[in-house]
């Protein structure tokens, strides 16, 4: 029997919670015998490139066409805002060599100094969770 949880969304669990899986079965409304297949995020990229870091200091990315940035690995998060201003992720090959303390943007819309070991290297389609602003010409 499929099932769409997305109307039950009201309740949120303990992952580290002994008894979790049972009161995610509650929480669901699974019976004992049915079926629940759980769809985890992509990881991995899915467009086949192999990101090579830019030969620029990276607070220069914004200046690059956006030919230019999806082929050295970059991606669009979203299409521009009023302002004309649209985020770019990094891709997460990246991560080691992103400089500390260069301000990053993430999907939030929030920024901070980068800090390796400390801003999450997590990925989603092989991209990082930030990036930069490039502004409309």
């Amino acid at each position: 029997m499929d099932k769409d949880i997305l109307d039950k969304c009201d309740v949120v669990l303990d992952a580290d919670a002994p008894d979790f899986a049972q009161q995610f079965a509650d929480a669901i409304g699974l019976k004992p015998g049915d079926a629940c297949q759980i769809v985890t995020p992509q990881f991995e990229r899915i467009d086949g490139r192999v990101p090579l870091l830019p030969d620029l200091n990276l607070s220069q990315l914004a200046t690059l066409s956006d030919g230019t940035l999806k082929e050295i690995g970059c991606s669009k998060w979203d299409e521009p805002n009023a302002a004309g201003e649209t985020l770019w992720l990094f891709p997460a090959e990246w991560y080691e060599h992103i400089p500390n303390g260069l301000p990053v943007v993430d999907i939030n819309g929030q920024t901070e100094p980068f800090e390796r070991g400390k801003t999450d290297d997590d990925m989603r389609y092989g991209m990082l969770a930030y990036g930069f602003i490039k502004r409309a010409a």
